[in-house]
């Protein structure tokens, strides 16, 4: 194999550095082939990804291994799948972001050489279901690894990434603070809104909606495990509408989601399907793996796509 990788230097707040300081040493004891590009703004990684695919025609078993977090693989994913392949070449990854849900959802291992070594082993790429999207207020269209929130979660990741404090406390390693700071806000102070759900012939109209995500793995936030169904092995999308009557029930429906009991409560409903289409009527926060989408109305229809990667998780070597 020619591994292509891309690397995200700040990912995890510079945990994806350090990792390429652990790995790059046995890449080269190991005599592995690879090229290396540092991704160095926003967008830079898909730009990147588009620019090895054009440039493989000479090379012989070519794989994209992406170092960074989820949102690092994110702009891959969306990079590959922007220019049309005869074969696609696959995604590898190795997980240094701060949440690493992709990976987590994936049964990948979150230690660096273990992780480099499900990459080395694989025998076979793997075709893994991902989610695409289609949001025609704005006319966008692209692809999602780990889910699309419209609510609660997409307004803590705005308010975390305008909070001042978020860049000081990146510098020690501790932005989880900064993400659980505005948690707390977020829970007190978004107001519900109302979305209609369909889902094949059948509409459902929610009047408090507050957290409305859909998913293609159990997780978010950093390992939430929110819908405990969903799998990237499943040929289907899992989406959570949790509805806030007042302060006091979206606090007890936190703490089930974080005890797991979440699913039997009424003011929870879980919709599982191929593909599943959300409007709102008044303006929202929305969130795309982790990165922000802005205050608009959406009218978004969502499904299943594959994309090849190279990862065999069932690889348990020593790190």
């Amino acid at each position: 194999m020619t591994f292509l990788i891309i690397l995200n230097e700040h990912a995890g707040s510079g945990n994806a550095k350090d990792t390429w300081k652990i790995i790059e040493p046995i890449l080269q004891k190991e005599r592995i082939n690879y090229t290396f590009q540092i991704s160095q703004y926003a967008g830079h990684t898909t730009y990147l990804a588009k620019t090895y695919i054009k440039n493989v025609q000479n090379i012989e078993h070519p794989v994209i291994l992406i170092i960074g977090g989820d949102g690092t693989l994110h702009e891959a994913l969306n990079g590959v799948l922007s220019i049309d392949q005869d074969k696609p070449v696959p995604l590898a990854y190795i997980p240094a972001g701060s949440g690493n849900d992709f990976a987590r959802g994936l049964g990948m291992s979150a230690k660096p050489i273990t992780a480099l070594h499900q990459i080395l082993n694989c025998q076979q790429q793997k075709m893994i279901n991902i989610g695409h999207y289609e949001e025609t207020m704005k006319n966008e269209n692209g692809y999602f690894i780990n889910n699309i929130g419209i609510g609660f979660d997409a307004a803590v990741v705005s308010r975390t990434n305008a909070s001042t404090n978020k860049q000081r406390l990146n510098k020690y390693h501790l932005g989880s603070l900064a993400y659980l700071s505005s948690v707390f806000s977020v829970l007190y102070n978004q107001e519900p809104f109302p979305l209609m759900v369909q889902v094949g012939k059948s509409r459902t109209l929610f009047q408090k909606a507050f957290l409305v995500t859909t998913s293609k793995h159990p997780y978010f936030g950093g390992g939430v495990s929110i819908l405990p169904d969903a799998s990237v092995h499943k040929p289907e999308l899992e989406l959570i509408v949790v509805e806030r009557l007042n302060w006091v029930i979206i606090l007890w429906v936190a703490i089930l989601i974080i005890l797991g009991k979440h699913s039997k409560s009424r003011f929870v409903h879980i919709f599982k399907s191929p593909s599943i289409h959300l409007t709102t009527t008044s303006i929202e926060h929305g969130q795309i793996d982790g990165e922000i989408m802005g205050n608009r109305f959406f009218d978004l229809h969502m499904d299943i796509s594959q994309y090849p990667f190279w990862i065999d998780v069932t690889q348990k070597a020593e790190s």
